[in-house]
């Protein structure tokens, strides 16, 4: 996976790259001013190869190549204006020169092919001479600038100036504003998308996302952003199928609650008019009364056991002890009753000590709802085994029947509130809540209840480990 560049090495290149850019238009900026300047060059070497400039240095001291630039040369005239001397490749000129021709040269008149310039001097012996630098006009392109005066030199420099500076000014705010817009989009874009999304979440729309690129720290923001919608999300599905499993428990137990309590109030209505006068009719009736009592107390024990048991605060003691005894004293509570409803009840349980840290209490009403649950669903001939069994540091408590078994619509419902047997097996009149009460009891000791079905046995599987805390 590419590695994100963080926010702050993004704005460092974004301003190497500016700098970059406005050091470049700088650079051209520059040339081009050269450029312009160099086209006065001409002018300026001109005025420094005249005659005159050039006899201060003494005649030793000739700027040939300068001149040769220009395809020029300079003579030396003797006091008879006769050419004694030359320097530089000498093209159509005279090899000397009457007053009237000398005196032709010193004006610009467009029969001259020459600028020309003329000093006269006097060598270190005492002898006069002329010196004479010859420029060809089509050779030189020389600008008005050569023979302009100061101020107007001055004048063209800072209007060169100002042109130069205007146009750095431009292309330095343009590159700022491109540079600007180019590093606010990739922040400010980002940050768009996460007020959008925390709006969303605010208005409870979790299932909404973030999906945009950006650099390494607003990627983070957005990974995290995504993952808290998600836990929202899947909070917020939670919370609506708790409510909607308690509006159900609360149907549940309202109906469960009315019929017998119904029942009851006939009865006894009934009894209070006198409209039962068999003694015999009157004792069952009493009996049904009392029935249909234990049952709405059996209900409202296993409703206020369920709370207690789904609060994450219920406070659940364990204690080391022999395991094995514990189930073996199950089996035997439970041996006569499934004997009386003509069940063949077997049991295996190893005959060694097994301790492990549980609660007594609890895990006995557990195991007795799984026992319990198969005496009431089968029919009478039915097996039913309970085993224990030790397999990789835990405990398994076994409860299994050949009875008719748990339809496989059911079976992933099975531990749910209120999900009768009665729905797979017979009508009993049962709360519903055994198996829910059950996996809740197992859950708080660590372990986990779980169902298997397969070769006409129906098995529930009470797995907790095999050693814990006191």
């Amino acid at each position: 996976m590419r590695r994100k560049r963080k926010i702050f090495d993004s704005l460092v290149l974004n301003y190497i790259f500016f700098s970059l850019t406005v050091g470049i238009c700088a650079f051209l900026l520059l040339l081009f001013f050269t450029a312009r300047t160099d086209e006065r060059i001409p002018g300026k070497e001109l005025s420094r190869l005249r005659a005159a400039e050039l006899i201060s240095q003494s005649s030793l001291n000739i700027p040939l190549e300068t001149i040769a630039d220009f395809h020029g040369w300079v003579e030396i005239l003797n006091d008879q204006r006769q050419v004694i001397e030359v320097h530089g490749d000498k093209l159509d000129s005279p090899f000397a020169y009457s007053a009237e021709e000398m005196n032709r040269l010193l004006y610009d008149l467009k029969e001259n092919l020459y600028y020309t310039s003329i000093t006269p001097y006097l060598t270190k012996e005492g002898q006069s001479r002329y010196y004479m630098v010859k420029l060809p006009k089509s050779k030189v392109v020389v600008e008005v600038t050569v023979n302009l005066s100061t101020a107007e030199n001055r004048r063209i420099f800072w209007r060169t100036s100002l042109e130069t500076g205007v146009l750095f000014l431009l292309l330095f705010g343009l590159n700022v504003y491109v540079y600007s817009r180019f590093t606010a989009v990739r922040i400010t874009n980002p940050l768009s998308a996460i007020a959008a999304g925390i709006r969303s979440v605010a208005v409870g729309r979790y299932y909404e996302r973030l999906h945009f690129k950006a650099n390494y720290e607003l990627s983070q923001i957005q990974e995290n952003f995504n993952l808290m919608a998600e836990r929202l999300d899947k909070a917020e599905t939670g919370n609506r199928l708790l409510e909607e499993s308690k509006q159900r428990m609360l149907v549940h137990i309202s109906h469960d609650l009315k019929t017998p309590i119904t029942t009851i109030q006939g009865y006894a209505k009934a009894l209070q008019l006198g409209m039962i006068e068999e003694e015999a009719k009157k004792q069952r009736t009493i009996n049904l009364i009392y029935d249909k009592s234990q049952l709405v107390t059996e209900l409202i024990d296993d409703v206020f056991e369920l709370s207690k048991l789904e609060s994450p605060d219920y406070p659940l003691t364990k204690t080391p002890a022999d395991i094995a005894e514990f189930v073996r004293q199950i089996a035997v509570d439970y041996y006569e009753q499934f004997e009386d409803q003509h069940f063949r009840f077997e049991y295996d349980i190893p005959a060694q000590e097994v301790t492990t840290a549980f609660n007594a209490k609890l895990l006995y009403r557990a195991v007795s709802n799984l026992l319990a649950n198969a005496l009431k669903y089968n029919a009478a001939g039915t097996e039913v085994r309970i085993a224990l069994k030790e397999a990789r540091d835990q405990v398994i408590i076994e409860i299994a029947d050949n009875g008719i078994g748990i339809p496989e619509h059911l079976q992933d419902k099975v531990f749910d509130a209120f999900v009768r047997g009665d729905a797979a097996r017979k009508s009993d009149g049962g709360t519903g809540l055994g198996l829910t009460i059950a996996k809740h009891i197992v859950e708080k000791h660590g372990g986990s209840l779980r169902l298997e079905t397969g070769g006409g046995w129906t098995r529930f599987l009470l797995v907790l480990p095999e050693s814990g805390p006191g």
